[in-house]
């Protein structure tokens, strides 16, 4: 502060700012009073804009793919030996040069084997990555409500390449996602998992292209320190993703997933590289139990020179095809088949790989274990249960699930069902509202934010049908109750399928929306698909 004296011989003191200190702390300030973690700094996005951010060992390893690319897409080992005898000969030489040139390296990439362990179990419920839907102050509230892993929104890999700002805001979490996830004493961990270094919160990405990938993977690990692992999206069923030959589609191009997926690993240092799949692209012609085989033991390519593992730390697979959307219930018993598949690698792995072509032990993900995640129709404890022992799976993700009613992690962890009162509902939208302003802004801009995003769960939520009032147990996602009136007015208002009331429920916290004010939910209210959730 300083003094200053007016004309009128008035004196009066003066704030005075640091211009040097406030310029270089002021995003370190915000993002430290509103508890957000992988702010990414001006600099970076500007220089990734310019396209000036130095990506040495992404450039490096796409530079290396492109030297590989002896044969079409597609094209068998066999095919490609037909076509040039001389490529046999020099699948030996290949295997000598790279053992050669692991010398000659300063800074080896970390082998899947290096990377930090991470844990899925039946103690892990995991909050699935929603677009829009999962947006950061959803996350909180599922995580004060006991979900212990959880997602971002699906990011595209060349806005984050760019520097889009939009893009790069999916990336941000919140402390309470730095935390490590809760475990029972009963726990089966894996050798060396530090609970202590491991946290809630991952990346999810979609790509088209291996360079876009490997190098949004370096970009991620170099400028998000809070990250448990990058997944790749292979599931979204938008139109708009699939014909940009990103998400779904890439379950026809599995050669090309695998090359992706072993670039990330090649760039991502210590970070796991997962992977969420559907059964396929059509109905009735599942492909995911073949391209869980490529994952887990690589493809003919990478056993023939001695790659090993595609180094996926976890594989997650939604029971439905990119076809069938959300109209049919997830299939379970094909989820239990590809779950059959991983186990008997985990047990067993080398017994099952020709010795001459035994992959290296250091190609195998941390802990010589890939973790297995089936993901559909979870909406109660018991669906939690019963897929757990059905299907054998590792850990269940919850999507629509969650979206529908957040506190059906706290049910996981109490083992029953939780009849919530209408306050106690209303309570969590008020939650939600005081997470959305403390993320967007208190400001006109960031109450709008607030309110699209409160009216986009509010879509869902309303679905919800009190247990009280149920006339058998369990609830289903796929059902669809006919018209029910609440044990009073405010659960009424809550089961309500008008939009309207959904405003209504908003401006309870928000105030007034304004007269021409008109909302409609991007999964369409006269559906219960959710349009982006791979």
């Amino acid at each position: 502060m300083t003094e200053r004296e007016a004309e009128d011989g008035r004196k009066e003191l003066i704030l005075t700012e640091n211009s040097a200190i406030n310029n270089s702390s002021r995003s370190e300030v915000k993002s430290a009073s509103s508890g957000t973690l992988n702010d990414i700094p001006v600099q970076a996005r500007a220089e990734l804009t310019k396209r000036k951010f130095k990506t040495p060992k992404a450039d490096a390893y796409n530079k290396w793919l492109d030297t590989q690319s002896q044969k079409p897409e597609g094209q068998t080992y066999a095919q490609a030996v037909a076509r040039n005898p001389d490529l046999e000969d020099d699948v030996d030489s290949q295997k000598q040069d790279r053992e050669d040139n692991r010398a000659r390296y300063i800074s080896p990439p970390f082998l899947p084997s290096e990377k930090r362990r991470i844990y899925f179990g039946p103690d892990t419920p995991v909050l699935a990555p929603l677009t829009t839907q999962g947006n950061l102050p959803f996350r909180r509230l599922c995580v004060n409500l006991g979900a212990q892993l959880t997602y971002s929104e699906m990011a595209m890999s060349l806005p984050l390449i760019q520097g889009q700002k939009s893009e790069w805001a999916l990336m941000r979490a919140h402390e309470t996602e730095a935390t490590p996830p809760s475990l029972s004493p009963s726990s089966t961990i894996v050798k060396d998992y530090d609970n202590a270094r491991d946290l809630k919160f991952g990346a999810q990405i979609a790509a088209n292209k291996p360079w876009q990938a490997v190098k949004t993977a370096e970009i991620l690990t170099t400028l998000c320190p809070h990250l448990r692992l990058i997944d790749l999206n292979c599931g979204c069923p938008i139109d708009l993703v699939y014909r940009a030959g990103a998400g779904s589609a890439l379950l026809d191009s599995q050669a090309k997933l695998e090359k992706i997926v072993r670039g990330m690993n090649a760039v991502s240092n210590d970070v796991p590289i997962t992977v969420k799949i559907r059964m396929g692209t059509k109905d009735n012609k599942p492909t995911a139990l073949k391209l869980v085989e490529r994952l887990v033991y690589g493809g003919e390519e990478a056993q023939i020179y001695g790659r090993g593992s595609s180094g996926a730390a976890a594989i997650t697979l939604h029971g439905r095809s990119r076809q069938q959307r959300y109209t049919k219930s997830a299939d379970w018993e094909y989820i239990a088949d590809c779950a059959a598949l991983i186990k008997r690698f985990n047990e067993k792995g080398d017994e099952l790989v020709d010795t001459v072509n035994e992959a290296d032990p250091r190609t195998q993900p941390a802990g010589g274990k890939v973790y297995f995640i089936g993901n559909g129709d979870c909406y109660s404890h018991d669906d939690y249960q019963r897929h757990l022992l059905e299907a054998k799976v590792n850990s269940v993700m919850v999507a629509r699930g969650a979206l529908i009613k957040p506190w059906v992690f706290e049910e996981i962890e109490k083992g029953q069902y939780l009849d919530k009162s209408a306050t106690e509902r209303l309570a969590l939208v008020e939650q939600f509202v005081r997470y959305g302003l403390e993320t967007w802004g208190s400001d006109e801009i960031g109450v709008g934010t607030t309110r699209r995003f409160l009216l986009e769960w509010l879509s869902f939520a309303y679905r919800y049908v009190p247990v009280g009032i149920l006339e058998h147990l369990p609830p289903r996602l796929q059902d669809r109750p006919p018209a029910w009136r609440g044990r009073n007015e405010l659960e009424t208002l809550l089961g309500s399928d008008n939009y309207k009331d959904w405003i209504k429920i908003s401006e309870m916290f928000l105030g007034p929306a304004h007269n021409n004010f008109r909302f409609e939910p991007k999964h369409k209210s006269n559906s219960y698909e959710i349009e982006a959730e791979g």
